[in-house]
């Protein structure tokens, strides 16, 4: 009878591992490329769009970024095209972006705050070092950045 039991309590045991194993790496992995990434999963929501934010540029794909990370009033001040082109102008001359440091620094005023430091690579050479502050509102159960503050 010990043993049964014993038997149960390692299965219930291995069962418990294993979901907690899936929910930790499903979670820890970007929503812009599902890669995983440990750092990612401890990040507040909002800080994760900045990260896909800075991913995306990364991998030149302002589609991405107009699809999920822009603000529907934004979207119907500038056409899809529109955008796509002048974003892809500007990220002509960058070779990578890397994300360094995210910082989540509060919600006031209904929109959310995050400093992130990154270094780009341009095309000429140049590797710059950058500290920006996003702004970001929460539309349709996800995180947007408000790119009017956050660029201007």
């Amino acid at each position: 009878m010990r043993k049964n039991s014993s038997r149960k309590i390692y299965i219930l045991a291995v069962i418990i591992i294993i979901s907690l194993s899936s929910l930790f790496i499903f979670s820890g992995c970007r929503n812009y490329d599902g890669r995983f990434d440990i750092v990612y999963f401890f990040k507040t929501e909002p800080e994760k769009a900045v990260i896909d934010f800075l991913e995306s540029l990364n991998h030149k794909d302002a589609e991405y970024i107009y699809n999920n990370l822009i603000l529907s009033g934004d979207k119907n001040n500038i056409s899809r095209e529109k955008y796509l082109e002048e974003f892809s102008k500007i990220l002509e001359d960058i070779v990578s972006v890397t994300v360094t440091r995210t910082v989540y620094l509060g919600y006031e005023n209904e929109m959310s705050k995050v400093v992130a430091e990154f270094d780009v690579i341009y095309h000429n050479g140049e590797i710059k070092e950058y500290k920006k502050y996003f702004y970001l509102l929460e539309e349709n159960s996800s995180w947007k950045i408000i790119l009017e503050k956050t660029f201007i």
